[in-house]
C-alpha cells in the first residue's frame, strides 16, 4: 500500500463533500467563478460538483493511477482557481467550494491544495486501489486507517474554511474598550 494511500483518500471524500455541496448549493460557487472572472451560472457550479463526485468516488471505489491523477489534477486546479481569485479579489472574496462556505480564499487556501495536489501525485506512481483494499492491508479489519483517513478529512475541512475565518477575524482591528461611542 502507498504511504500516499490514506492522504489520497481524505482528498477525496474532501472533493467528493465540496462536489455534493456546490451540486446542491451552487450559490457561493457562481459568486466565486464570476468573482474570478469565470463563467458563473448555477450549471456550471452544478456541473463543476458532479465532476468533483464522479473523481471521488472513481478514486475511493476503484482505485488506480488515472482516478488518483485526477484527484491531484483537480487539487492543483483549484490552487490556480484560488491563486486567481485572490489576486482579483485581494483575498476579499469567499472561495465557494464547499457550496456554501464563506471562508475567504488566500494564501493559505493555495498552498493547502498544491500540497494536497503534490502529495496525492505522488501516490499516484504507486495508487492505491479501492479503499476496502487498502484498509484490509491495515490491523484491526482497517478500522484505525478508516478512522484516520475522516480525521484527515475533517482538519483538512477546516483548514480550508474555519481556519481562513478565524486568521481573518484576528487580523480585523479591534475596537476600543471604554472609548466614547
Amino acid at each position: 500500500m502507498s504511504p500516499f494511500a490514506g492522504l489520497v483518500y481524505a482528498a477525496a471524500l474532501l472533493l467528493g463533500a465540496a462536489g455534493v455541496g456546490k451540486a446542491l448549493r451552487p450559490a457561493a460557487t457562481r459568486v466565486a467563478l464570476r468573482s474570478a472572472g469565470l463563467p458563473g451560472t448555477a450549471l456550471a457550479a452544478r456541473g463543476l460538483g458532479v465532476a468533483e463526485i464522479a473523481i471521488a468516488l472513481a478514486a475511493i471505489l476503484v482505485g488506480g493511477p488515472v482516478a488518483t491523477g485526477l484527484v491531484a489534477v483537480s487539487y492543483l486546479g483549484f490552487a490556480g482557481f484560488a491563486r486567481r481569485l485572490d489576486t482579483k479579489t485581494r483575498g476579499s472574496a469567499p472561495c465557494g467550494c464547499f457550496g456554501a462556505s464563506s471562508a475567504p480564499v488566500g494564501t493559505l487556501h493555495v498552498v493547502l491544495d498544491l500540497v494536497i495536489a503534490v502529495g496525492v501525485g505522488v501516490a499516484a506512481l504507486d495508487a492505491p486501489g479501492p479503499i476496502w483494499s487498502a484498509a484490509a492491508d491495515t490491523p484491526w479489519s482497517g478500522l484505525p486507517f478508516l478512522g484516520l483517513v475522516a480525521l484527515l478529512t475533517w482538519l483538512l475541512y477546516v483548514a480550508l474554511t474555519t481556519l481562513p475565518e478565524t486568521l481573518a477575524a484576528a487580523k480585523a482591528p479591534s475596537p476600543t474598550v471604554g472609548a466614547p461611542a
